[in-house]
């Protein structure tokens, strides 16, 4: 029967929509959902609750929806029966067929008999709905057939290109009625154009009622009321497809995670097609297939596979979500059958896995798209593990976040620093150290650690000596109690001096509050001085220009020693300090050159081994220049100070001797002489008081710092020799930080080095040369020496002193020594063994601490061995000589863990030992990247026969990689664990890598020595923890890691969504003892999907078989809601205690902006969720700068209501200012529409008001309204001036209204009054009780004075006045010549009384002299008088000689 096609004006709300309409079949319901009288237009901004409805899947029948499509089409007939109105906009839906299931739609691909009975089946029964519907829609049609037949006789053939220009049309006639200057037609589509000129994306407006969207990737007006979708249910269940129903329901026929089915989850079918794909056969406990090939979460992964294993198969065939249901189905089918084919070819489904997992990872709900990938943690994101019934084995009382020192207790303790002093979250799998049985192994694997000799090998020399806790500020403080006591149980470190330098530890806190935190706990460990650390960095390392001034290294704020004079011990916390360090200083610094000139995609943390190779080159071509760009300048500089300061335990790096990168001791750094020359002469000569200070000679460019010790027993500048006293010990360090240092000749740097050392002599160890710096370990090595006199002193000359710039100097360095002492000087002292007394700390400054030195060995990027005789371990057993050579006494270890190799951080990629996941495994599993564990236990042995003690890494913070996966419930968070805005993963379930093997050394050492130390060391575990007030507690050995004992994990790259759920009821598909939760077609035989009109509104049946209820639906890209009727829903709504916004088509906007009629503006998220609350939210974007991309950060605000700040607004006690797209304003000016000016502080973005801003070079006053003033302004009693952009005059000239000049002082910028000034140049003005310059001839103060028209004063120069007189003006007071000769060159005038130049004959103090009529006096030649004489006048004098000559 032919098709006849009739359309109707619809009316929805205020605009008007057409609907086709055919004799057999409703072929679309335009935009029937608005129909419904309870749904909320979109330009409408009340907001309707909507919460949640049970999960419990729910279902129709075809007779359920036969009888809701007859209310639909009743509805229809009421409403089209009314329409009278104009149309305003046409918004023709485009729409198909309910039968598009029809046999001779499907593809051809498969061969299977069973795909084409599908097809017709599937077809028969989705008419079912419709023929219904077209029934009842011919019926109430006949209202006047004849007219409606020929309304539609030029349409009948109205195909789905026409209905989209038709929308266009509409749209566009739409716009043309609007008065909206921000619309713009180009090209002949529009956009929304902002002040700026760039196009608004994904932007819906509402105007004059009318709701226009400009989509999200061009901008372009889109219509909002055509649907993306195609209307009609299509069955799940054919011939075909009921044979990949599942087997059973029981957890043996499907691969779980905790019962829970994800998306590489495979399961046991039916049946299988065998051979050629031609049968179906019964399956075996061995046949599983995997899920996705027969079922998917939405239509667009179904889409996505599908293309997926076409271009696999290599099939020209590419689908999309615009296709019809039944079309993609069979295009499964024939996929399918290509699969059972390539298995029978290959004889195994090896390759199909792998398959399989390439396509999930290649889905934004199964990878890192949708995990909020940021730079708020340095694996790209957490997941905080959160407690919930879907996930209870997971579940923790404890996961108290951020208890660093500094908020142990949850309350903020100390404020040198942050309000937590660190964060949670550093990498990996965090684990929770706040719980309880946690902290007890921890107790149990330092134990291991510090006995590893003894345990592994039964070798005690092999233990080690003392630990360096890794990442303070990120780990629960008590697990600092817990080391602290398990060293005075175990070593007595809180005994005596001697047991507690007997076993050194140090912490890597960078917090300042650690130190103080360390001292009131009386940590058994040193802190570091990181201010010191700092100082060392800031004055003498950073590039010219960026230098912080030479007193930081005498005493700054955040140091912990004033060394201006520190003539005693014990009056400062023990520290230990250094430059620079494996993971400071050196791995940023390789980020940047791999992110700036090497890969610009990457963040520089993660690499390949490659860009690491090349980034080598440029950073050690580098260190070797003069003109560094990258590296540290003053490296020796830097190293002298840290060497022979008191009062501190310097640190050594590796990477400082030797280079960073190559095999390991092999290429020695440009500072290696330098450095070992330092370390030796420590031996001999740091010792003694300490005095510093930094002295500016008067005719230098910069300042010269100078370091004294004095001498072993000498602490003091003025003490005299004593029986303790060596006076061949002492040491001089000089520096400056100015390679333009240059002082006069005449300068002199005078350095007190003490009276002890009177009469003797001292010379160089390290000396500048324009070639770098010299080393001269021995006396006999120079001549060069210098007396000391009888007060103490040595002196330098400013020829001495001086700037250079070579590769390991750019300023000055020179350090002196005492002559005389003997080669094997040794002036450490050794610790005291005297008993403590009560109350006194483990660790207290002293001679016994100031010996040590430790060396930190080595670093983070040392080649990978290319023969096992480079392993890191094996060489320093063989250099154990040289490390006590250079006075080291504690060597410091790399974390000798086995490696991850999961590539995720830099660590797992250089495999330096922190990413491990077995924290057991010190080589012995296989050899890490610094041998094998015999290599380790020599290295400790062969360092302990020299005296010199092992410390070891212990790294309680992070577990990586573990092999097995547990099913969490996680949140996406920040690395403090705060909720991030807008994240996809918010309590939901997260496969996570959480469990250890269980046949790792984990599981042999877990746990293992509780009982020991409590039977040994009860006090231990007779501890109340600060952070959770809870014992440690040994009751549980873990021996298999599990999510309960961690906080959380980095983003896996898992996915959102890879815990699998029916996306219609958000229930989740589980096969447990319980029962199970599964697709409907994988256990029905009835299942439908699609959209379907019930006369009530529209409803969505998911690819799972479920109707959805109170639950969002992804389809073609867009998210839907559908409420708890199971309706779509449109405008704005309440979900959750969340607002959303859904357009008249459904689509709901994400990370988009929504303007009312009001013209509020509202933001909503990458979820959908509408920002609000009274919260600033960041918004991060990335721009690209000469080829490096870089992340911009915004700021953003949002009232209560959800309005987006635009403009200024009052917030708190605060005004700020927000530009048109929401962004805050800070450190800059904005001018208003009325041309106001204001200014908004760069850190808070506080409008500036009563008060003055230096902007940009300027000086701008603000008044109380945080407006710019303008022109003459009186200011806290001062008269200043502002120009026509606000800045303050200064130092310059000022025309006023009434023409006069005005002057405002280069400093204050007051306007000068009443006095004279000077701009330079013996330039003098006046500036009268007004403030105006005098002009013209003036009496001021009895002195008469000229000015000129610019008010310039006249100062030995000529002026002729109004009247036409010449007068002359002092060169000197300025003054008005009078009675007094005024010479100009050869001529001269004479002025007299009254100031004016005299003419004619003059008797001047007794001499006759003539001056002509221009007051130029006669010399040398002839004048006639007024008789006519003439006479001559000297040429010296001027004097008239006595003949007068007579004209005949």
């Amino acid at each position: 029967m032919e098709n006849k096609i009739r359309y109707k004006l619809h009316k929805v709300k205020k605009q008007w929509v057409t609907i086709a309409v055919t004799s057999m079949a409703l072929v679309g319901v335009g935009v029937g959902v608005a129909c419904s009288t309870h749904e909320v237009s979109a330009d409408e901004t009340n907001v309707v609750a909507v919460t949640r409805g049970s999960d419990v899947p729910a279902s129709s029948s075809s007779q359920t929806q036969t009888s809701t499509a007859t209310e639909q089409s009743q509805e229809t007939t009421t409403e089209a029966s009314s329409t009278e109105e104009t149309v305003v906009a046409e918004d023709s839906q485009k729409t198909t067929d309910a039968t598009s299931a029809k046999a001779d739609d499907k593809t051809t691909e498969t061969s299977a008999t069973e795909a084409s009975e599908e097809t017709k089946a599937s077809s028969e029964e989705t008419t079912k709905p419709s023929e219904a519907t077209s029934t009842e829609t011919s019926e109430t049609s006949e209202t006047n057939p004849s007219e409606e037949s020929n309304k539609a006789t030029d349409e009948e053939v109205r195909d789905d290109k026409t209905n989209k220009a038709a929308d266009s049309d509409a749209e566009k006639a739409a716009v043309d009625q609007l008065s909206l200057d921000n619309i713009k037609k180009i090209d002949g589509k529009y956009y929304y154009i902002q002040e700026d000129g760039t196009v608004k994306k994904n932007f819906a407006i509402t105007v004059n009622g009318q709701l226009l969207y400009f989509d999200a990737e061009t901008g372009a007006l889109s219509s909002t009321s055509t649907y993306s979708f195609t209307e009609g249910l299509t069955d799940l269940v054919d011939n075909f497809s009921k044979n990949n129903q599942a087997y059973d329901s029981t957890e043996k026929s499907f691969e779980l995670v905790d019962g829970y089915l994800t998306a590489n989850s495979w399961y046991r079918p039916t049946k299988v097609l065998d051979n050629d794909g031609e049968k179906w056969i019964d399956s075996t406990e061995e046949t599983f297939r995997p899920l996705v090939m027969a079922w998917w979460p939405d239509v667009d992964t179904q889409v996505n596979y599908l293309n997926h294993m076409s271009k696999y198969f290599g099939l020209d065939k590419t689908y999309s979500a615009t296709d019809k249901q039944s079309t993609l189905n069979v295009a499964a089918e024939a996929i399918q059958i290509k699969i059972e084919q390539e298995i029978k070819r290959r004889g195994d489904v090896a390759w199909l896995r792998d398959i399989i997992a390439s396509f999930v990872s290649t889905q934004d709900k199964w990878n890192m798209n949708s995990e909020d990938r940021d730079t708020d943690h340095l694996q790209g994101g957490a997941l905080l593990y959160v407690n919930s019934d879907l996930t209870e084995w997971a579940n923790s009382d404890y996961r108290l976040l951020n208890r660093a020192p500094t908020y142990q207790n949850g309350q903020t303790n100390y404020h040198k620093a942050d309000r937590t002093g660190g964060y949670d979250f550093l990498l990996a799998n965090d684990v929770d150290n706040s719980n309880p049985v946690v902290q007890a192994e921890q107790l149990n694997q330092l134990y291991y650690l510090m006995n590893w000799g003894k345990v592994v090998f039964g070798d005690a020399d092999a233990n080690f000596d003392g630990v360096r806790v890794d990442a303070v500020d990120n780990v629960d403080a008590d697990l600092l109690q817990l080391y602290t006591d398990l060293f005075e149980a175990a070593y007595g470190v809180n005994k005596t001096e001697a047991q507690a330098l007997a076993h050194i530890s140090i912490l890597e806190d960078w917090s300042f509050n650690d130190p103080d935190y360390n001292h009131d706990t009386n940590g058994a460990a040193l802190a570091i001085d990181n201010g010191l650390r700092m100082a060392f960095l800031d004055v003498l390392t950073r590039p010219e220009g960026s230098r912080s001034n030479l007193e930081s290294l005498i005493h700054n704020d955040l140091g912990m020693t004033d060394r201006t004079v520190d003539s005693a011990y014990g009056d400062t916390m023990p520290s230990y300090a250094f430059v620079r360090a494996h993971d400071s200083e050196v791995q940023g610094i390789i980020a940047s050159i791999i992110a700036g000139q090497i890969n610009p995609k990457t963040d520089g943390f993660t690499f390949t081994l490659d860009e690491l190779k090349q980034a080598f080159e440029i950073y050690n071509a580098d260190m070797n220049s003069v003109h560094k760009q990258y590296t540290h300048f003053n490296i020796p500089a830097a190293y002298a100070l840290l060497l022979t300061n008191m009062e501190s335990v310097p640190r050594v790096y590796y990477g400082d001797l030797f280079t960073d990168n190559g095999q390991y001791m092999v290429v020695k750094s440009p500072y290696y002489d330098q450095i070992v020359a330092l370390l030796k002469s420590r031996i001999k000569y740091a010792a003694g008081g300490q005095a510093m200070n930094v002295q500016y000679p008067d005719g230098a460019n910069g300042g010269v710092l100078t370091s004294v010790r004095f001498g072993k027993g000498i602490m003091t500048a003025d003490q005299k020799v004593t029986d303790d006293s060596v006076t061949t010990s002492g040491i001089v360090t000089i520096i400056s930080n100015n390679p333009n240092l240059k002082l006069n000749s005449s300068d002199v740097i005078a350095v007190q080095v003490g009276i002890a050392h009177a009469g003797q002599y001292y010379r160089p160890l390290l000396s500048p040369t324009e070639n770098g710096l010299q080393a001269y370990l021995n006396d006999s090595d120079t001549d060069i020496t210098k007396l000391v006199d009888e007060n103490g002193f040595i002196y330098f000359t400013g020829d001495e002193i001086k700037g250079f710039q070579t590769v390991d100097m750019n300023g000055f360095l020179t350090v002196w020594v005492p002559v005389g002492a003997s080669a094997d000087q040794d002036i450490r002292v050794k610790a005291s063994t005297e008993a403590k007394e009560a109350g006194k700390l483990t660790y207290e400054t002293s001679a016994a601490l100031d010996s040590q030195i430790i060396f930190e060995g080595f670093s983070n990027f040392q080649d990978f061995v290319k023969d096992p005789s480079q392993y890191t371990n094996k060489v320093i057993a063989e250099n154990a000589d040289l490390f006590a050579s250079c006075g080291v006494t504690l060597f410091e270890l790399a974390p000798q863990y086995v490696s991850s190799t999961d590539g995720t951080f830099l660590d797992s990629i250089i495999q330096n030992g922190y990413a491990f996941s077995d924290r057991y495994d010190l080589a012995m599993s296989k050899n890490n990247k610094y041998g094998s564990a015999e290599d380790l236990r020599n290295a400790i042995k062969a360092l302990h026969s020299k005296g010199i003690q092992v410390i070891a890494d212990w790294v309680p913070d992070q577990i990586y990689a573990l092999p097995g996966e547990e099913i969490v419930t996680a949140t996406r968070v920040n690395d403090y664990g705060e909720e991030r805005e807008g994240a996809q993963i918010k309590n939901k379930p997260y496969a996570a890598n959480t469990k250890s093997s269980g046949k790792d050394y984990q599981a042999q050492y877990g746990g293992e020595f509780l009982e020991y130390l409590q039977e040994k060391y009860p006090s231990i575990f007779e501890r109340v923890m600060i952070s959770n007030g809870k014992k440690i507690d040994p009751s549980t050995k873990i021996k298999v890691w599990k999510a309960e004992y961690f906080n959380g994990t980095n983003i896996l790259g898992k996915g959102s969504d890879y815990v699998l759920n029916d996306q219609a009821t958000g229930t989740y598909f589980t096969v447990n003892e319980n029962g199970a939760f599964l697709p409907k077609q994988m256990t029905s035989d009835s299942a439908q999907t699609g959209f379907y009109y019930d006369g009530k509104g529209m409803t969505y049946y998911s690819t799972s078989g479920y109707q959805a209820k109170s639950s969002f639906v992804l389809y073609n890209g867009n998210h839907y809601y559908f409420d708890e009727d199971g309706h779509m829903v449109t405008g704005m709504r309440e979900i959750d205690g969340q607002t959303y916004y859904f357009l008249p088509n459904g689509i709901e906007i994400r990370d988009a902006i929504y303007e009312d009629a009001e013209g509020n503006q509202y933001y909503f998220g990458k979820t959908g969720s509408r920002y609000e609350g009274g919260h600033y939210y960041v918004f991060n974007t990335t721009e690209t700068v000469d080829g490096v991309a870089k992340t911009v950060t915004n700021w953003r605000y949002f009232g209560k209501d959800g309005i987006m700040a635009r403009g200024l607004v009052k917030i708190g006690e605060d005004y700020q200012y927000y530009d048109e797209n929401g962004n805050q304003v800070k450190g800059q000016l904005v001018k208003d529409k009325d041309g106001n000016t204001r200014y908004f502080k760069g850190d808070s973005g506080a409008m500036v008001a009563s008060e003055f801003a230096l902007i940009n070079g300027g000086w701008y006053y603000f008044n109380e309204d945080g407006v710019a003033v303008k022109g003459a302004q009186t200011i806290n009693g001062q008269q200043l001036y502002f120009d026509e952009n606000g800045v303050q005059a200064k130092g310059i000239f000022v025309i006023n209204e009434d023409g006069t000049r005005s002057y405002y002082d280069a400093k204050s910028g007051e306007k000068f009054v009443g006095d004279f000034f000077t701009t330079g140049d013996n330039h003098w003005y006046y500036a009268d009780e007004n403030g105006n310059l005098a002009t013209g001839s003036q009496v001021i103060r009895g002195q008469k004075l000229y000015f000129a028209e610019d008010g310039l004063q006249a100062k030995g120069i000529f002026v002729i006045d109004a009247e036409g007189n010449r007068h002359f003006y002092d060169p000197d007071s300025g003054d008005l010549a009078t009675n007094k000769f005024i010479g100009d060159g050869d001529n001269w005038y004479y002025f007299d009384e009254n100031g004016q130049v005299v003419t004619g004959d003059q008797e001047i103090n007794g001499q006759e002299l003539h001056f002509d009529e221009n007051g130029l006096q006669t010399k040398g030649g002839f004048a006639t008088d007024a008789e006519g004489n003439k006479h001559y006048y000297d040429a010296k004098t001027g004097d008239l000689e006595d003949v007068a000559l007579v004209e005949a």
